[in-house]
Parts: C-alpha cells; sequence; structure tokens
C-alpha cells in the first residue's frame, strides 16, 4: 500500500508540474491559420501633377478574413512614413486610399495587409518603396492660354473697327447724293427763260448703320 501511495504522489505531482508548461506551450504554438493575405495592386505609372488626387487602390482576400490594410507613404524627399488605413468598398475586396500630390518630386509608398490571425504580407517595401512621379503645373501652358485669348481678341477689333468705317462712308456717300440730287432739282438757277422747277420727292434708301 505504501508503494502504491508513493506512487500515486509521485504521479500527482508530475502532472501538476507539467501542466503550466503545456499550458505555456500551447499559448505559444501558433494557430491553425498559417496563410498570408494576398495583395493584388497594379503601381501607379503615369504623371501626377501638384494638387491632383491619387486614389491608391489595392485587391486584398484571405482564406479567412482581413483585419486591416495599410498604406504607408512619404515625400520623395523625405525620411520617414506615413501610415493611412486603406477604406475597403462596399461588396468588394478592394482596398483604396486617397492622397492628394504635394510640390515633392515623387510619392513613394508600400502596403501591408494582415490577416485575423495576424499573417502579414506587404506590397513593397520600406527600403525599396514604389514610386509616382509628380509633375508641378506648367506656368507657360497657362500663359500661352491667355496670350491666345488676347490675340483673338486682337484680331476681332481691326474687324470690328472696319465694319464701323464701312457703316460711316456709307452714309457719306448717301450724304453726297443727296446734295447733288438737290443741285439737279435746283435746274442750275442761271437761266430765267427755263421753267420754274416743278416739286417732287426723292427716296434715298440705304442700310442701317
Amino acid at each position: 500500500m505504501k508503494l502504491h501511495r508513493i506512487i500515486l504522489v509521485a504521479l500527482s505531482s508530475f502532472f501538476f508540474a507539467l501542466f503550466p508548461v503545456a499550458q505555456a506551450a500551447e499559448l505559444a504554438l501558433p494557430s491553425g491559420d498559417l496563410i498570408a493575405p494576398v495583395i493584388e495592386h497594379t503601381p501607379i505609372k503615369k504623371d501626377i501633377y501638384t494638387g491632383e488626387q491619387i486614389d491608391i487602390k489595392a485587391t486584398v482576400t484571405d482564406n479567412v478574413g482581413v483585419k486591416n490594410v495599410i498604406l504607408f507613404y512619404r515625400d520623395a524627399d523625405t525620411v520617414e512614413f506615413k501610415r493611412l488605413k486603406m477604406n475597403r468598398d462596399l461588396d468588394s475586396f478592394i482596398y483604396t486610399a486617397q492622397l492628394a500630390a504635394t510640390d515633392s518630386p515623387g510619392l513613394e509608398y508600400y502596403i501591408q495587409a494582415t490577416d485575423l490571425a495576424g499573417n502579414t504580407l506587404l506590397f513593397g517595401y520600406s527600403f525599396s518603396p514604389l514610386t509616382i512621379a509628380v509633375v508641378p503645373v506648367a506656368v507657360d501652358n497657362i500663359a500661352a492660354t491667355d496670350n491666345s485669348d488676347t490675340n483673338a481678341a486682337a484680331a476681332a477689333t481691326p474687324a470690328v473697327e472696319e465694319k464701323k468705317k464701312s457703316g460711316i462712308s456709307k452714309w457719306v456717300w448717301i450724304g453726297l447724293g443727296v446734295v447733288a440730287a438737290g443741285a439737279a432739282l435746283s435746274g442750275g438757277g442761271g437761266n430765267n427763260s427755263d421753267p420754274p422747277p416743278t416739286t417732287g420727292s426723292l427716296t434715298i434708301s440705304g442700310p442701317t448703320p
């Protein structure tokens, strides 16, 4: 009996001694989800003008569920990355973040996706980020547009003035015609033997100025 008790006490002590170790080992073991999310993204190749809004989109999927998608970005002439949460579009797996291009020579960014089990995947890296070229708005184009408008107005001005001069010259010719007609009706005024002039009317028409 004493031997049985000794064995029983020994087994009990061994069990209680190993229980915390087994529990800690269980907590340390990873969960059953060992698959990281999948990120699909098309880098932006076209140039972006200063002040223009940039929509950065990525399609993120996971075998269980996506916890969050973070955009890390910075101006090309800075060191620190900023964080911006990408929002999921309704009824899709597309995540979007909106940025406004500054006057820096470009933007650099990368995307991080984390699933519910804590698995993480990166698209781009902090030491090798994706880049977007930022182009300042061309002042010469604005000046050229203003000059073209000015030239068009200047070209239209002589035509208007020519039309005005043309209208005035017509009235001058009409006035001269009236004077000539009056002189013809007066009959010269120097010969008394000629019959007196008869009354009549003269109609002169011309374009409305």
